[in-house]
């Protein structure tokens, strides 16, 4: 059964993101800016996401699918990168499976950063979002053999250096990427009743509470003590910590002081893409944290600044403010790949996650997202394994 949407601009964006899916099942970053003419599994996975808060199932069901099926067209690279690594061989990130394909699930050989951890796991978490938004109890069985795989994978490379969600920095061990393992790796826990997994990620979640033991905030990396506010994710939606973590509010706190721009919030202090504007994406992740503390007045602020930010046709881009904050680099980036992005499908996913969040919410501290696994007495290990 589908949620009762009423609100229009709500409306509007479950229709975008279906009009950026393609036949195959594929959620186009971006149909409006050449460079994002790609899949990408960490904005598909967030944007299936909210395709299932909004009651649209077949429509996640069929990125799922998607996802499987380029997993499954790789599954020799994953395999491969795995045993090499256990047999101490030097990777690169040249080696690795890539973050993005294209449309019919190919791979893309190019120069783009593609040796991203955190797509892998905001795909397995929002696969199992999607089972328990429907009712399923088990893995499908066609998807069976890509969650063991990209279980796997996670299991060998999280707690590796790799590029982050954007796709900078390729040297570090990024928090937010940590986080996204680690919802990644609870996940698979669960689907494939593995304690191993389970034991995995609490290795992950340690390494990603040591970033916040130094300046009393989970900082940015292992590289970068500033703050970034894809660090949100670490309590909503992949509960690292809970909201109310001390370190964690000095954390929101931070993002609060240093990126808000206009009401909106940026990626981090020294971000010069497109002159670094205000991320909907961002705005809506700080908005579904303000909920998760029981700050509704927040978390419509939050939303409302989004609002505001559709163009006439209904349009939303991936971020606002950078040509008045920071015109030269703006204008740098301006003649190297023309205007940003005028319509990001994952901007119109994190809309409809908060506002679907916002319209249902009842008090409790969930923000609307299942967290079926806390420890390994919830596992019960298959004989034999996973």
């Amino acid at each position: 059964m589908k949620n009762r949407i009423d609100d229009p601009t709500v409306i509007r964006s479950v229709a975008s993101i279906l009009r950026h899916q393609s036949l195959s099942g594929a959620i186009i970053a971006s149909s409006d800016f050449a460079q994002y003419h790609y899949s990408w599994l960490r904005d598909g996975s967030f944007c299936a996401y909210a395709l299932d808060q909004a009651g649209e199932h077949d429509a996640s069901r069929r990125f799922h699918q998607w996802v499987n099926n380029a997993v499954d067209g790789i599954s020799g690279i994953i395999d491969s990168v795995i045993d090499r690594h256990q047999r101490g061989e030097i990777l690169d990130a040249s080696h690795m499976p890539p973050a993005r394909f294209a449309l019919d699930g190919s791979t893309v050989i190019d120069d783009w950063p593609n040796f991203q951890i955190d797509g892998y796991g905001t795909w397995l978490w929002s696969l199992g979002q999607h089972l328990l938004s429907t009712g399923s109890t088990s893995v499908p069985e066609e998807l069976l053999g890509s969650v063991i795989r990209v279980g796997r994978y996670l299991a060998t490379f999280a707690l590796s250096p790799c590029y982050d969600v954007w796709e900078e920095s390729g040297t570090a061990l990024h928090t937010s990427t940590l986080a996204c393992a680690y919802g990644g790796l609870t996940t698979a826990a669960r689907l494939l009743n593995d304690s191993e997994l389970f034991e995995c990620a609490q290795r992950v979640k340690a390494r990603a509470l040591e970033s916040g033991t130094g300046l009393g905030i989970y900082v940015k990396s292992s590289e970068n003590d500033d703050v970034d506010a894809s660090t949100l994710w670490l309590s909503t939606p992949f509960r690292v910590v809970e909201p109310n973590d001390a370190v964690f509010a000095l954390t929101v706190s931070a993002i609060e002081e240093r990126l808000t721009l206009n009401g909106g919030i940026r990626r981090y202090p020294t971000d010069i893409y497109f002159g670094s504007g205000a991320w909907p994406v961002l705005t809506a992740s700080l908005g579904w944290h303000y909920l998760t503390m029981g700050d509704l007045d927040g978390a419509q602020r939050c939303r409302n600044w989004i609002a505001n930010h559709f163009d006439d046709v209904g349009r939303l881009g991936e971020q606002f403010g950078g040509e008045q904050r920071d015109p030269k680099h703006y204008h740098e980036w301006v003649a190297r790949w023309g205007p940003p992005a005028q319509d990001l499908t994952w901007s119109h996913a994190m809309y409809v996650v908060l506002s679907v969040a916002i319209d249902s919410f009842d008090g409790t501290d969930d923000g609307g997202v299942f967290f079926p696994i806390a420890d390994s007495s919830l596992l019960t290990v298959r004989e034999g394994g996973a």
